[in-house]
């Protein structure tokens, strides 16, 4: 057990191949979520006919919109957490690919939420997803920040971390028990969760500092050499 969890922080693997599958991941999940909302069937064709077909697909185009945001918002921070990478060991790629194996799912619970808005079932089932979602994202995240840093400055603490990040499963945990109460305050909860990690967490070097991650003097000097010269 002990040799393969050490197997698994070798690696000084590119990052630029882990980038361009996730890119690859990521782009066809956004595809998947439009090609679940359906052109209407018209019997007649009329335009009153038409309106009541797009009046119907008003909560498929709602729950395509959440999951859109939230995969997006996924997206930018996996981007970021990424370029912060020195390189990536085998653990880092499996942990990104059970997170990458979660939102390739999410194309699921989003037509089920479309199909069924009304149903706590399937309200409540799109936000345990989202939960799961998160996790993983936290652990890949924190994995990165413990291990693979390229520049020490870039360390978020821990409790900063966790902090900030278990605020979205507590969102959707919390979407995910209103579903049983209202449908309409869980989509709520769903679609303002992702406005909290629009930009990513940015490192506080200042609690780096004092939990010994990076030297004072390192901090000073380059916070000092970041300062533009007027010479």
């Amino acid at each position: 057990m002990f040799a393969l969890l050490d197997l698994l922080r070798r690696g000084n693997l590119h990052r630029t191949r882990v980038e361009a599958f996730s890119d690859g991941v990521f782009a066809i999940i956004v595809t998947l979520l439009i090609l679940e909302i359906k052109v209407p069937h018209l019997a007649h064709g009329s335009a009153a006919e038409l309106l009541h077909g797009l009046r119907v697909l008003v909560p498929k185009f709602l729950s395509w919109a959440i999951s859109f945001i939230v995969v997006s918002k996924f997206w930018v921070n996996h981007s970021y957490i990424f370029s912060l990478a020195r390189c990536c060991s085998y653990a880092a790629m499996w942990i990104n690919a059970l997170f990458l194996m979660a939102q390739a799912f999410i194309p699921f619970p989003t037509a089920l939420l479309g199909e069924y808005p009304y149903n706590p079932v399937a309200v409540s089932f799109f936000g345990i997803v989202m939960v799961v979602n998160t996790l993983l994202f936290v652990w890949l995240h924190s994995y990165i920040n413990d291990n693979l840093l390229r520049d020490a400055s870039h360390y978020v603490p821990k409790r900063t971390l966790l902090g900030r990040s278990l605020v979205g499963p507590i969102c959707y945990a919390l979407g995910a028990a209103l579903a049983w109460v209202s449908v309409w305050a869980a989509f709520a909860v769903y679609l303002l969760t992702p406005l909290f990690f629009v930009v990513p967490l940015q490192p506080n070097h200042g609690l780096a500092v004092a939990e010994g991650v990076v030297d004072e003097h390192e901090h000073t000097v380059s916070a000092a050499s970041a300062v533009p010269s007027h010479r």
